[in-house]
């Protein structure tokens, strides 16, 4: 994260303009980053884009700031970074999720310079979330009507999921007759900035078998009850399991957890997430996903950022993580109770060397596949041309 926490006090605003931003004339293709915040979102779908573009000889990004991470703040609470030479510069402005009327702003804008094209990014299906996930309570039906007006503003949208794109497509051209917007599905891709100065991968020590969830909803949690009641009475003593960021207002996960003695860790800043991962030396992490359009329209960032430390996952036929997953090889998938028993039963029985093939094959495959490669990079910049 070092080149990410130098960039953030970069642009700072109390940097004067020559400071934070190079806008030289040049000959490549303009990218601008509006605003992304200091979290998952923003560092897989702004950030890391932004850096490792770059990083070519015909694209060139800027990113306008770097904030904290505040759902309640309003685009317009960030304007003052809108820079008109930076509009000027730009050749695309790519916005994240807007939930505010941002009409007259996309005006001056395109009053300022006619040619720039107009992208959101959307991470996920706002849409479609369930009244089970506290974000739910944010997403009021102005801010969810104002999301769908400025999907028709845009002349691109670009999501992490490719169902997502085939939803989104429709949904555009069904409900805004006027819009000319493209949807276009770019991949979450890990990428060697996230792990700057990361000590070593730890290994569990112990003699327990440790398996994890990762800030799991409270219905996708309980999915799971027969499985982990099963798995706690067949296994005993020889599994421990561990939950990074508990299910928000759950008393039934509460409890669930507490029967199952469930190591509970509370969820840390994302400059903090990594590290934390890595030091909680898990053998295994579950992904269960209840079936939903929600779930079918997440990215798979969790398997990802999993795999680069060469954790196996067993994942749930419902969750997108299935998508990218090669069964056995780079992780596993699992529908009914006893194929998830199965699994971890295997798991908990094989030695040492077995687990440790394991987990560098999935950590070879990982940057193999879906990291910023040549190819990957391709991609990127064949999308903004």
């Amino acid at each position: 994260m070092r080149t990410i926490k130098e960039l953030q006090a970069r642009l700072n605003p109390k940097n004067s303009f020559e400071q934070r931003y190079n806008i030289e004339a040049d000959d490549k293709i303009h990218l601008l980053y509006v605003s992304p915040k200091l979290n998952a979102t923003g560092y897989y779908r702004s950030i890391i884009p932004a850096l490792e573009i770059n990083k070519s000889i015909t694209h060139k990004a800027i990113i306008t700031s770097i904030e904290t991470n505040d759902f309640s703040r309003k685009l317009s609470d960030f304007v003052n970074q809108l820079d008109e030479r930076l509009i000027a510069w730009a050749d695309y402005i790519i916005f994240p999720p807007l939930f505010s009327d941002v009409t007259y702003l996309i005006q001056a804008i395109k009053t300022l310079n006619p040619a720039v094209q107009l992208v959101m990014d959307l991470d996920r299906n706002y849409f479609a979330v369930p009244v089970s996930i506290p974000l739910s309570r944010k997403l009021t039906n102005d801010k969810l009507k104002c999301l769908e007006n400025n999907l028709g503003l845009m002349d691109m949208v670009i999501v992490a999921n490719e169902a997502l794109q085939k939803f989104l497509q429709r949904f555009i051209d069904d409900r805004l007759e006027n819009a000319h917007t493209f949807v276009q599905y770019l991949p979450v891709l890990v990428s060697r900035y996230g792990y700057e100065e990361m000590p070593p991968l730890t290994r569990n020590a112990s003699d327990k078998l440790r398996v994890g969830f990762i800030k799991p909803t409270e219905e996708d949690l309980l999915s799971l009850k027969e499985v982990l009641f099963k798995m706690r009475a067949a296994l005993k003593d020889k599994i421990q399991f561990v939950c990074l960021g508990k299910p928000h207002s759950s008393k039934e996960g509460d409890l669930l957890l507490e029967e199952i003695d469930c190591e509970i860790h509370d969820s840390v800043s994302f400059l903090d997430y990594f590290e934390k991962l890595n030091n909680l030396q898990l053998d295994i992490v579950l992904l269960p996903a209840k079936d939903g359009l929600f779930n079918r329209h997440q990215n798979s960032k969790l398997f990802l950022e999993l795999s680069v430390f060469g954790i196996p996952v067993v994942a749930s036929i419902h969750h997108p993580a299935k998508a990218f997953i090669k069964d056995g090889e780079t992780g596993f998938i699992a529908s009914e109770v006893p194929e998830w028993l199965d699994i971890i039963t295997t798991i908990s029985n094989e030695d040492v060397e077995y687990k440790s093939l394991l987990s560098s094959f999935i950590v070879k495959s990982i940057w193999k596949s879906h990291s910023y490669s040549l190819t990957n990079i391709e991609n990127l910049k064949d999308t903004f041309i």
